[in-house]
């Protein structure tokens, strides 16, 4: 299986850095996206622990995961061995088969900064979590290792053969403009609680994430989405006011 970018979040050590570029080049990955690197991939110690794989790859650094993460099908979080409380985490076999099932080779992997990993809103920004299983009593790897691991278990691939076929799934890009778009839309209708919204946009976020929506699913679902907006445009009027969406009539915070 080919990973088409690692993308690492404010990678502060020059060590990891340059021995990050190494493994991409060990392991075939073309590109390298810094977001918010602390340290410069210019610099010599950079180049010194990347030992030439400059030579078979590209890098570019990105002030935002968003913006990095654009051109993506799939995008690939990873998670310490202590976990994320509240995320779905795959382990790595698993993780395999559910990115070859997506049929698509514009496969991104994330990883976080060295002491902080990645936050809730970079793991939002994921379709997959995955956590390397480690012992219990001493779980965090370095952030190379878990490189290493990772694209080791992925390039061992699957049997393509006996997965699912589906379509090819949408850029990261429509993905993300569908949530903005579901977000409005649930806002104008009452059904998000106007005081936390990521809570419900978190849930369905890893719902759209797993169902690996194809172009011609987001068109439809903003098409939903846009119908919603016209019907609370429209909505039939009670005493000069629209009719209150479900926060607005109980305060009720489940979803």
């Amino acid at each position: 299986m080919k990973v088409a970018a690692l993308v690492l979040v404010e990678t502060a050590h020059q060590g990891n850095m340059g021995a990050a570029m190494r493994i991409a080049a060990n392991f075939g990955v073309p590109r390298i996206l810094f977001v918010r690197p602390l340290v410069d991939p210019e610099d010599p110690e950079v180049a010194d622990w990347a030992c030439g794989a400059g030579k078979y790859l590209s890098w570019e650094i990105f002030e935002s995961l968003e913006e990095a993460l654009r051109p993506f099908r799939t995008v690939v979080g990873t998670a310490s061995g202590r976990g994320r409380p509240g995320h779905p985490l795959l382990e790595p076999g698993e993780a395999g088969a559910q990115i070859a099932a997506r049929g698509a080779e514009e496969t991104a992997l994330v990883f976080g900064n060295e002491t902080r990993g990645l936050c809730r809103e970079d793991l939002d920004c994921c379709d997959y979590v995955v956590r390397i299983p480690t012992e219990e009593s001493f779980p965090v790897l370095n952030l190379v290792q878990a490189i290493a691991v990772l694209l080791g278990f992925l390039s061992f691939g699957v049997d393509e053969a006996v997965l699912p076929r589906k379509e090819i799934p949408a850029p990261n890009s429509r993905v993300e403009a569908l949530m903005e778009h579901l977000e409005r839309s649930l806002m104008d209708i009452g059904y998000l609680d106007p005081a936390n919204p990521a809570r419900i946009m978190r849930k369905l976020r890893r719902i759209i994430g797993r169902a690996a929506v194809s172009e011609n699913e987001v068109a439809i679902l903003r098409g939903i989405c846009r119908q919603i907006d016209w019907a609370a445009r429209t909505a039939p009027m009670a005493g000069g006011t629209r009719k209150p969406g479900r926060y607005e009539q109980s305060g009720n915070r489940e979803g």
